[in-house]
């Protein structure tokens, strides 16, 4: 991201012309070379250009920055310098993020509802909610403080949401779901629809209602086309702190704990229960009543059988999920096969030919 010196919309702190050691103080980093640089933006690597500051969190990029035209470079406190001048941090990345905060740009929402929003009976809009063109909101829902409701966006009968939540263009919370605070909503997420219950009879599928809840606990993100289905009795949980990102599938009935990340593409069954600090890698599939204790990984296209207990600190991947050392040694296995197959052929060969002599 380069961040523009256009003030109009971006904040003027960073663009003050700060120079390195002044940037370093910000980020509790040390300078190791000139602090008296004067930087003028952010930037990736691959558009670096002179009064960037750019960060490399290992040796890899650490050599691309140095052959950069960036005037400075975050980096870890062990790194070892070139030409460039460097902010040394304990965590590159996120000191880096941490700046990127500052040069965003920042969209003002002003606050007040819409002429073209749809407001229901008895609903709560606390101070500086900002309620967006043609959004809808139903009958006893009740909005926190500061929270934006993006443009037809859908919030329905008796949704509790929070304070200073984001919920962007065209996301929908059904009826009666919690909304935890500061929760972001990107477009197209679905929060509350029918879990998918149903019961065969007389050779016909039967609907089971659908008539629990989706909880969301505060500082939750949830990335477009996702969806969380309510629960069939009692509540589906996403806990605090944890980030889904685009089209992930969560089940009815599932309770996802704390800090937990959701690779784009995975989904979870029916009934799961997610500890904390769970990593769930892209295409990952959770089969129903799964459990999974605190800090598993799951790795990418893994698929986890109905009823699998996954013990927590360890990392599972492959088809069904297993260790990933006893995975990796099946697929070594399974890559030599063509080997085995062919030594195979012609040990047989010379059992023929020595049944043959001893005739």
């Amino acid at each position: 991201m380069k961040c523009s010196n256009n003030t109009d919309y971006l904040p003027q702190e960073i663009y003050m012309k700060k120079t390195v050691a002044e940037i370093a103080q910000m980020i509790n980093g040390e300078v190791d070379g000139d602090g008296s640089i004067e930087i003028t933006g952010i930037n990736d690597l691959q558009d670096a250009d002179t009064g960037d500051l750019v960060f490399a969190e290992n040796e890899r990029w650490l050599e691309k920055a140095e052959e950069s035209p960036a005037s400075a470079v975050i980096t870890n406190r062990s790194a070892v310098r070139g030409k460039k001048t460097f902010i040394r941090v304990d965590n590159p990345k996120l000191s880096f993020g941490m700046l990127m905060h500052f040069c965003a740009p920042k969209i003002n929402y002003k606050p007040g509802v819409h002429p073209t929003a749809v407001i229901g009976q008895n609903v709560v809009i606390e101070e500086g909610v900002s309620v967006q063109p043609y959004a809808v909101i139903e009958d006893n829902a009740r909005i926190g403080k500061g929270t934006v409701i993006g443009a037809s966006c859908y919030v329905g009968h008796g949704v509790q949401v929070g304070e200073k939540c984001m919920f962007h263009p065209n996301s929908a919370i059904y009826a009666f779901c919690q909304i935890g605070n500061r929760v972001i909503l990107h477009s197209g997420v679905v929060v509350g629809a029918d879990g998918f219950g149903y019961v065969e009879q007389g050779g016909k599928r039967v609907k089971i209602p659908q008539i629990g809840i989706v909880v969301i606990e505060d500082d939750v993100e949830i990335g477009a086309n996702t969806t969380i289905d309510r629960a069939t009795l009692g509540k589906t949980i996403i806990g605090s702190g944890t980030k889904i990102d685009n089209l992930v599938q969560i089940a009815h009935n599932d309770r996802i704990g704390s800090n937990n990340i959701f690779c784009a593409q995975s989904g979870v069954s029916g009934s799961c229960v997610i500890g904390n600090n769970v990593i769930i890698a892209g295409q990952a599939g959770l089969a129903d009543h799964v459990t999974v204790e605190d800090n598993v990984i799951i790795g990418a296209q893994a698929g986890v059988p109905s009823n699998k207990i996954i013990r927590g600190n360890q990392m599972v991947f492959g088809a069904p999920a297993r260790s990933a050392k006893d995975t990796k040694r099946q697929m070594g296995a399974q890559a030599r096969l063509p080997y085995f197959i062919d030594k195979v052929k012609e040990l047989e060969k010379e059992i023929e030919s020595l049944k043959a002599s001893l005739k």
